[in-house]
């Protein structure tokens, strides 16, 4: 059984195979970016929060969605990061690291996660 990377940071990406397909969650491996604090990251937990990225470019027009260019990070390709795809996955099963966002790339994706997050509160 794979242990995973051995380190993880926030705003890395990393190839993730899903447990399965269900709604909009893909069937096939998808690169994902690590967005749970360092803290975390180097703690005994066995999970890690993950953001599900996509190659669907009309996704960025979303709300929170946030628009990576090709290269950044290591992507072979424009991608958008769907902050509406959270999922805490076990560490063991990411894939190979694609590579990392900058701080201010990661800056934006968490503004947009808090950004959905307050719409649950409103009235």
């Amino acid at each position: 059984m794979s242990t995973g990377p051995k380190t993880i940071r926030r705003g890395d990406l990393f190839w993730c195979e899903p447990d399965e397909a269900r709604g909009s969650v893909p069937a096939i491996a998808h690169p994902y970016v690590v967005i749970q604090d360092d803290v975390f990251n180097r703690s005994r937990i066995h999970t890690v929060i993950v953001c599900a990225l996509t190659s669907n470019l009309k996704k960025a027009g979303e709300p929170g969605n946030v628009l990576l260019e090709e290269g950044e990070g290591g992507l072979a390709k424009r991608s958008v990061v769907v902050v509406s795809q959270v999922s805490s996955v076990e560490k063991a099963r990411l894939g190979d690291r694609i590579g990392a966002l900058s701080d201010a790339r990661v800056e934006q994706i968490l503004a947009g996660l808090r950004f959905q997050q307050a719409s649950f509160f409103r009235e």
